[in-house]
């Protein structure tokens, strides 16, 4: 292929994606961290689940709205597997700041929990740079064996 060629295709790409992001059908997401969660029943969890049922509440003001899970971030080390979870973007209008609704979410691990603490990856120092919430207290540990 010329590079004229690839030239066109990588135009005819980009013209084809701001037409979709102009007309509503594709959105580029961020993938940082926005969302906090929490087990919906702790007691479901042993050392051998490889599933588990969060709730999911936006972070930031959001008028009540919490929004689609659009991504996750897990973490896996021999005393902790730290998630993190991405919720959509709301569109730029102004948001006010109730309490956001709790989304109900599965996510399906890589490996059992084991001998490990669920925390949760919004809690980390990096992610607390807005300062803390209630919800981080105990470094965001939702779970621990």
């Amino acid at each position: 292929m010329s590079v004229s060629g690839a030239r066109i295709k990588i135009l005819a790409a980009g013209l084809l994606l701001g037409t979709l992001l102009a007309a509503g059908c594709a959105r580029l997401t961020p993938d940082k961290v926005n969302a906090q969660w929490s087990l919906m029943d702790s007691s479901a969890v042993t050392e051998e689940s490889t599933s588990l049922d969060l709730g999911v509440m936006r972070i930031a003001c959001g008028s009540g709205i919490t929004g689609e899970i659009t991504g996750t971030h897990v973490a896996y080390s021999a005393e902790d597997i730290a998630i993190g979870l991405v919720v959509e973007e709301l569109d730029g209008e102004a948001q006010t700041c109730q309490s956001n609704e709790t989304v109900p979410y599965t996510i399906k691990l890589d490996e059992p929990v084991g001998n490990r603490s669920l925390t949760d990856a919004s809690c980390t120092e990096a992610e607390q740079e807005q300062g803390t919430t209630p919800a981080c207290e105990h470094d965001g540990i939702r779970w621990a064996p």
